[in-house]
């Protein structure tokens, strides 16, 4: 087991933050007025950066710094048009001179929310279009063109899908240090914690980081994207990658449940009931949340937490991403 203020120097030095204290990935926490009860808070992950959603920023926190080490020059990005972490990526990577070549998924039809601003960031004749019938190759186009430019001498590297990478587990683990510090100064602990799940690499450090210090909180994972054993093969990964870096057995892990979304389940659909639920955020608790992540984990959390009857102090993780309602505005049931 791996104490506190080992696990704080270990995220700070991997992300080059003199001190976990002085963090700049440092989000608040505050009461959400559901249910006329005072137990129920979020995370404000979204207020970290207005561009980069919250766990994305915490991700490349550490992502960057290694490749800057290692000289890194060029970063293969893949993913959708419409990506979080491909339009997270070309913003960080931008800003640290780093080229970025994108193979993205698509084209799309039209450029709307997150491909339009990622249009601002890339250049069209930058970017590598795989069709969806080419796209289970393309992880061997990505290798071909990887072996390309390695034989020019360029410094390159892949950055997979949702940033699901060793590289990425420091970054991942801060939004462990950040709850017990939001722990510390607000005197509350927490006893069940609510986050949505992509490829999953945020949610799964939180899980792997609370097993090596032993915190005995309940999680609770809303799969958007793949199926709960995607997200378990892939938590076994970061078992993997938080043994080696903690230098502990991140075992046995907290009790933990999977849920699909509570309605819109395939990933990246929406429906009247979201836009709804979006509106309700807004005007009752000042949030604004994205009808892909946000907003189905708000309307899960508030579902489940009825049905179950939970007690204790729970917390939900905004992570971000508010931005991806720019490509929504037209949609008639945003005006519902």
């Amino acid at each position: 087991m791996i104490q506190e203020d080992e696990l704080y120097r270990k995220v700070a030095d991997a992300c080059q933050t003199e001190t976990a204290e002085a963090f700049r990935l440092q989000s608040r926490i505050h009461q959400l007025r559901w249910f006329g009860r005072s137990n129920i808070w979020v995370k404000r992950d979204d207020e970290l950066s207005f561009g980069v959603s919250g766990t994305k920023l915490r991700k490349h926190a550490s992502i960057i710094p290694s490749l800057k080490q290692k000289g890194i020059e060029e970063v293969v990005v893949i993913g959708g048009a419409n990506s979080n972490n491909v339009l997270s990526a070309a913003q960080t990577l931008r800003e640290n001179n780093i080229k970025i070549t994108p193979f993205l998924l698509g084209p799309p039809s039209q450029k709307l929310g997150n491909a339009k601003l990622f249009s601002l960031f890339v250049d069209d004749s930058e970017i590598h279009w795989v069709s969806r019938s080419q796209w289970g190759d393309c992880e061997h186009l990505v290798n071909c063109y990887v072996e390309k430019r390695k034989a020019g001498g360029v410094k390159i590297f892949v950055l997979p899908e949702g940033a699901h990478h060793p590289l990425a587990l420091p970054g991942s683990l801060s939004i462990l240090v950040d709850i017990l510090r939001n722990e510390r100064e607000s005197g509350v602990r927490f006893d069940h914690i609510f986050i949505d799940a992509g490829t999953g690499m945020v949610a799964q450090s939180l899980l792997a980081g609370a097993a090596a210090l032993g915190r005995k909180m309940i999680f609770h994972v809303v799969v958007l994207a793949g199926s709960f054993d995607d997200f378990q093969s892939g938590l076994s990964q970061v078992i993997e990658y938080t043994r080696e870096f903690l230098n502990v057995s991140p075992c046995p892990l907290p009790d933990y449940s999977m849920y699909h979304p509570a309605t819109a389940k395939s990933f990246g659909s929406t429906n009247k009931t979201i836009f709804e639920e979006i509106r309700r955020i807004a005007r009752e608790d000042g949030i604004l949340t994205d009808p892909v992540y946000s907003a189905k984990l708000f309307l899960t959390a508030r579902q489940t937490i009825l049905d179950k009857k939970f007690g204790g102090n729970i917390l939900l993780i905004h992570s971000g991403g508010g931005l991806a309602l720019t490509g929504f505005m037209d949609c008639p049931m945003f005006s519902v």
